[in-house]
C-alpha cells in the first residue's frame, strides 16, 4: 500500500537550466534561495511546467524519488 506525501512534505530539486541550485522540502529551499513557498508550488505545476517548455534557461524543480 502507497502512502501520499503531501506536497509540502516531498523533496524537490531546484535547477536553472542544467545548473544545480540546491534540493530539499519547498520550506527548505525557500529559505536557501529566499523565494517565496507560493512561487516554488507554482513551479510545479502543469500551467508553469507548460510556460517553461520553450526556454532553456529557466528556474525548474524536480521532484526526487524517494530512493535518490
Amino acid at each position: 500500500m502507497t502512502v501520499a506525501v503531501r506536497k509540502m512534505d516531498r523533496i524537490y530539486a531546484l535547477y536553472k537550466g542544467d545548473e544545480y541550485i540546491c534540493d530539499g522540502t519547498i520550506t527548505e529551499i525557500a529559505r536557501k534561495t529566499g523565494k517565496t513557498r507560493n512561487t516554488l508550488y507554482w513551479m510545479t505545476s502543469n500551467a508553469y511546467k507548460k510556460r517553461i517548455s520553450h526556454g532553456t534557461n529557466r528556474l525548474q524543480m524536480i521532484e526526487l524519488d524517494e530512493g535518490e
